[in-house]
């Protein structure tokens, strides 16, 4: 069986918090990422920690082999972070979240509640919305009627990101934020995809999000946003 590979290197729905880690699988002090490869969640992360200054040793597993993530989280789903205190936590926004509360400059939220919300809403529409379309292409569940409904809304939604950065670098303000870190990776295959990547979900992002000489703003902001610092 294929092992791992270690690597150096609100408005918001409930997420899982940092609980303790088994007896025998923590490695207190160190920051430990857990990642596959071609990873769109894995690289939420890698920006939110690239914007902070911060590095992380990552574990590289198998994508057809979670065994390695199983032991570790209780769940098959990558990135999965131990903290330093040995505490474990999957899910990348909450994971970026708990980056953000450790090291809380540069701030990825606006400071004030009501822009927070702001945002805190945008991640979970993204989630919990734009993201359903995508998978169920991908997975093939959707019939031929959800799936041109759903092609639809990733070409419509389109015209939303290029609204958001009408005058302004990045969706929400002058600098990047929780916003960019959590779309950026799915967004970034409307110009652009990685050699060695068969994900089918991903195929479906490059065919239907593909900007056609069109949306100046977001083909912009793909690129700043992939010239920032990345872990």
């Amino acid at each position: 069986m294929p092992s791992a590979v270690i690597m150096k290197g609100s408005l918001r729905l409930p997420s899982t918090g940092v609980v303790a880690l088994q007896a025998g699988i923590g490695h207190a002090g160190t920051m430990r990422l857990h990642v596959i490869p071609h990873s769109t969640n894995v690289d939420r992360v890698s920006l939110a920690l690239g914007l902070k200054g911060r590095t992380a040793e990552r574990v590289l597993h198998p994508t057809a082999d979670r065994s390695g993530v199983r032991a570790v989280s209780g769940q098959d789903l990558v990135p999965v972070l131990e903290t330093p205190e040995g505490g474990v936590l999957p899910g990348s926004m909450a994971i970026v979240d708990w980056i953000d509360a450790t090291w809380p400059d540069p701030p990825l939220y606006p400071a004030g509640a009501a822009g927070r919300r702001e945002v805190e809403g945008f991640v979970t529409f993204f989630d919990h919305l734009w993201k359903v379309a995508p998978n169920a292409i991908a997975d093939g569940t959707a019939d031929a009627a959800g799936t041109a409904n759903g092609i639809a809304q990733l070409r419509g939604w389109r015209h939303g990101f290029e609204a958001l950065l009408t005058g302004r670098d990045f969706l929400f303000g002058d600098a990047p934020g929780a916003a960019d870190v959590c779309a950026h990776p799915f967004l970034r295959y409307a110009t652009s995809s990685d050699p060695g990547d068969d994900d089918l979900f991903h195929g479906v992002l490059i065919e239907h999000l593909a900007l056609d000489g069109a949306f100046p703003n977001l083909a912009a902001w793909i690129a700043r946003v992939a010239a920032l610092p990345h872990a």
